[in-house]
């Protein structure tokens, strides 16, 4: 009888932990999993305290990267890396980890790390530490994605930054708005979304972060708020807070 791989699932999207749950529902005579977590640090508590056999690793997360999660574990898991960057994804290969799966993750590609770990999965697989520590230092500074993660029903879809003109945050939910006027619905804050997304997307209100490359005009308000005229379908117009007023003004040199 094969070996069934107690598992944990890391990822700091909600989102994406479900998907690869509901996954992994098709592979249950490989894999069990008995927990998940969303930062680094639950990650490394859960790990030590259930010694899991695998587990499904996200390389960028807020508090730690992935790297830095192994680096303080005592215990040794299989790892099968997931994550939407690339070059990151090519590392993680390097550092001899069961497998690695490229965000959006397929059933296909799963399948293929499934595979992969019935022939060479072993509970006590050595880490490549010496090369571990040279990625870790490689990648100290967090790498940015090209594409903002959305899930869609049991799908996540991957809205390029160039198509994002703003997003805003509604009650208790945070909407992205793209080019062509399409609203889609996102379970991150903007706080965590404003830390994720590259230079060119500015906070300018406490509910609306604007895409700098993405305003069509600009022009002063009353009560030192300013008005942006966003390069939409719908043509958005959107009104600084007057707690931005100074960041606003450093950040276009006005």
């Amino acid at each position: 009888m094969s070996q069934v791989f107690k598992t944990i699932v890391i990822d700091d999207e909600p989102a994406a932990r479900r998907l690869m749950k509901n996954l992994l529902q098709e592979h249950v005579d490989v894999v069990q999993v008995i927990d998940e977590a969303g930062t680094g640090g639950e990650a490394i508590q859960k790990i030590e305290t259930l010694k899991p056999d695998l587990i499904f690793l996200d390389i960028q997360m807020p508090d730690l990267t992935g790297f830095e999660v192994i680096e303080k574990l005592t215990h040794k898991p299989n790892i099968i890396f997931t994550t939407a960057y690339e070059q990151y994804a090519i590392k993680a290969f390097e550092t001899f980890s069961i497998d690695y799966l490229l965000k959006p993750i397929k059933e296909e590609r799963l399948q293929q790390s499934i595979y992969k770990l019935k022939q060479f999965g072993k509970a006590d697989s050595p880490i490549n530490i010496s090369g571990l520590q040279q990625i870790i230092e490689q990648f100290k500074t967090p790498q940015k994605a090209t594409a903002l993660p959305i899930r869609t029903g049991d799908r996540i879809v991957l809205l390029r930054f160039e198509n994002i003109v703003y997003l805003e945050a509604q009650d208790k939910y945070v909407f992205v708005f793209t080019h062509d006027g399409q609203k889609h619905l996102t379970d991150q804050s903007l706080t965590t979304l404003s830390e994720k997304l590259p230079s060119q997307f500015h906070r300018v209100h406490k509910s609306y972060i604007i895409n700098k490359d993405k305003i069509r005009e600009m022009h002063r308000h009353f009560n030192s708020r300013y008005l942006f005229i966003l390069e939409d379908k719908p043509g958005t117009r959107i009104t600084s807070g007057r707690t931005y007023h100074d960041a606003i003004k450093a950040e276009f040199g006005i």
